[in-house]
């Protein structure tokens, strides 16, 4: 079959009117849908901004009212009053900040309080007091091993969690164990001896002189 120019035109055109009818029909269509009532939106709850929770530290349990985004160092120092825990870097740098959660060293600076809740939280004003000092202070304090003492409660609460599993640390373990805690005075060779001979200590090996 042969097609004149005046048949290419006529095809042409009928097409056209195809495909704008079409158009328009989609068009007519969405205007349609656009004219229907719109879903309502799914209810969202508002977000969590406070809460309260039991905090269990040094084997008692406080309540304190906080925001999600509060930091367990806020909570305990802040909230509490259980200020033997230091703040210094706020990086989770120094261990300075370090508490026990369930017997593991934690910067508290770094830790969400909303996740220590129902956790064994323990302090340095667990490890003891002027009346009654911890072995690991009493030694500290033989040896010198705090200067300006501010690194002091966050390196003394994560050997204890070291000696609590192996009270026979060798000069390597403990080394790694407190290797994440900076002592700006440089009293590193006294505190790895205070924890060593801690040990003999609570081993019945040695006494305090």
């Amino acid at each position: 079959m042969e097609y004149s120019r005046r048949n290419f035109i006529k095809a042409a055109g009928v097409s056209a009117v195809a495909v704008t009818t079409t158009v328009s029909a989609v068009v007519s269509g969405t205007e349609v849908a656009a004219a229907a009532p719109k879903p309502s939106p799914l209810a969202i709850p508002d977000a969590i901004t406070r809460e309260t929770s039991t905090f269990n530290i040094n084997g008692k349990n406080y309540q304190a009212e906080y925001e999600v985004r509060t930091t367990l160092w806020e909570v305990i120092a802040v909230k509490l009053g259980l200020t033997g825990t230091n703040r210094s870097c706020n990086r989770a740098s120094c261990g300075a900040c370090s508490v026990l959660i369930d017997g593991t060293p934690f910067y508290s600076c770094h830790t969400l309080a909303m996740e220590a809740v129902g956790k064994k939280i323990f302090t340095v004003e667990g490890l003891g007091d002027e009346k009654n000092l911890h072995p690991l202070q009493r030694v500290a304090h033989l040896y010198s091993a705090a200067e300006c003492g501010f690194c002091t409660p966050g390196w003394e609460v994560t050997a204890k969690g070291l000696l609590d599993k192996n009270t026979n640390p060798t000069v390597d373990q403990v080394k790694a164990a407190l290797s994440g805690h900076i002592c700006r005075c440089a009293a590193y060779a006294a505190i790895v001896r205070t924890v060593i001979d801690t040990g003999k200590v609570l081993r019945g090996e040695a006494e305090i002189a």
